[in-house]
């Protein structure tokens, strides 16, 4: 569509994970970060090897739980190196994934989906 300033107001620093479906099937590409980078009082913060999988893809971590762990274990440490408030994605599995792994390591880090951000004035 074009649309790179939805006109929103979000205060904090803020990483976004590239989500394994945005990667790949819907190809997105930089549209969110694109959007992110306009909304007001938001810093955006670079998350190292955002195009790894945070582990959940659906049934794969239950049928392969230590490797979804370790994975898990690699995207929260990411996201703990830059020093962000929140952690957005647009998918909410992936955010349910990592916003489960911050809490059990008590880092503070919250996720937040896009568009809770994107509607926020």
């Amino acid at each position: 569509l074009g649309v790179e300033d939805v006109g929103a107001l979000f205060t904090g620093r803020v990483t976004y994970h590239s989500t394994c479906h945005s990667l790949r099937v819907t190809r997105v590409g930089d549209a969110p970060l694109r959007l992110l980078r306009n909304v007001r009082g938001l810093e955006l913060v670079d998350l190292p090897r955002t195009d790894e999988c945070c582990g959940f893809g659906g049934t794969f971590s239950i049928k392969n739980p230590e490797t979804s762990s370790a994975m898990l274990t690699d995207k929260c440490e990411a996201v703990e190196s830059t020093g962000a408030d929140f952690c957005t994605a647009v998918d909410g599995s992936c955010l349910l994934q990592i916003g489960g792994g911050l809490s059990r390591r008590g880092t503070g880090v919250r996720t937040v989906h896009l568009a809770e951000i994107l509607a926020s004035l």
